[in-house]
């Protein structure tokens, strides 16, 4: 069930992502600049002091995935509304919250069950002078009235192991239940999220599309998609 996009470019698009595309990546080696977002390679100083001050991450959450850029340029052309309430699920360094929050001034809440991708969360945030929040949650420890406090769901990277396609799925659930409108996930196509678009087709009104970038590097992810609006 995978359909493909072929779409004009919206206005925000053709009046702010391409001036945005213009700006040199190689202006600083430790930061790619990519729709107006900062963002930190592994080599940034600040994140070479952070990992020396620890002893490692354990949940993947040690860089910026690729799949938060397809999931940035996604949003391009479907963007919240202005002021959204946002729940950024495995957010790892935060990379697609700041991208919300910064143009389109969404309140954000990134979660990740690795509490110790919270200093990098709190220094991608600082460098792009964005304002998050961030909590050392799981998937399952949501309830249905916390979940009802967003309008929309995203994730990138988060379907990387085979046990966590059933938590992922009951929170989708749960989620739709309490009034959430829109989940979006992102991901290179791992065995795990085919699983988990399977469950969400049977179930759910889901659909994927594929989306491909050519900056900063030339790759296509896969968009799981469950809009209510």
């Amino acid at each position: 069930m995978q359909t493909h996009q072929y779409l004009l470019p919206s206005p925000f698009y053709i009046d702010t992502v391409l001036p945005m595309l213009e700006v040199n990546i190689h202006s600083d080696p430790h930061i790619i600049e990519y729709l107006g977002i900062k963002a930190l390679r592994s080599t940034h100083p600040g994140v070479r002091r952070l990992k020396r001050q620890q002893q490692g991450h354990s949940a993947h959450g040690n860089k910026v995935w690729r799949s938060s850029f397809v999931l940035m340029d996604y949003l391009t052309t479907y963007p919240p509304e202005h002021n959204s309430s946002v729940l950024d699920i495995g957010c790892g360094w935060g990379l697609s919250g700041v991208f919300l929050a910064k143009h389109y001034a969404a309140k954000v809440t990134g979660i990740d069950i690795d509490q110790s991708v919270a200093p990098y969360f709190a220094l991608q945030a600082e460098v792009n002078q964005a304002v998050m929040d961030f909590k050392a949650r799981s998937f399952e420890s949501f309830s249905a009235a916390e979940l009802a406090e967003f309008s929309m769901i995203i994730g990138a990277d988060i379907c990387f192991w085979d046990e966590m396609t059933t938590p992922l799925f009951e929170l989708i659930g749960l989620a739709l239940e309490a009034g959430v409108e829109r989940i979006i996930i992102a991901d290179p196509g791992r065995p795990p999220f085919w699983e988990l678009v399977d469950l969400c087709a049977k179930t759910h009104d889901a659909e994927v599309v594929t989306r491909r970038i050519d900056h900063p590097w030339n790759t296509e992810k896969y968009i799981l998609i469950i809009d209510q609006t």
